[in-house]
């Protein structure tokens, strides 16, 4: 998040460092996805299906995994309708800074949970490579 808003921030851009940093999070999953689809068609792309195409769930119990699925899909699905969309194509109206940090921390969580499908790419490589020795 860092590295796409803090300098908007900064300056006191805050409704743009909110939509660059939801931008972030938008292209972060095209690219897990090798996807040019845009806004709540690719999470729902990337994150409806059972098992989803990316993984942001850590719930191990069969039970609560299918919730938890479900609501992190429309987590994802909410950010990008309810917090990036207003900024990318409706009036320039200004946040002020205490709900820019909100929805920039909010940011920073859904990166955080693309961190997991991450991992698992990154383990499953490892093992690929390890069995092709």
């Amino acid at each position: 998040m860092a590295e796409v808003a803090a300098e908007r921030y900064a300056r006191g851009s805050y409704n743009d460092a909110v939509m660059s940093a939801y931008r972030a999070v938008e292209y972060r999953i095209q690219t897990l996805l090798g996807s040019h689809v845009v806004g709540m068609p690719l999470m729902s792309d990337a994150l409806a299906g059972n098992p989803p195409r990316i993984k942001v769930t850590r719930s191990t119990n069969p039970g609560s995994l299918d919730s938890e699925r479900k609501g992190m899909h429309f987590l994802f699905m909410g950010a990008v309708g309810a917090l990036r969309n207003p900024r990318a194509h409706g009036p320039d109206e200004a946040d002020d800074r205490d709900e820019a940090d909100e929805m920039l921390a909010f940011a920073s969580f859904l990166m955080r949970r693309l961190d997991i499908e991450e991992a698992e790419r990154q383990k499953a490589a490892e093992v690929e490579a390890e069995s092709a020795q």
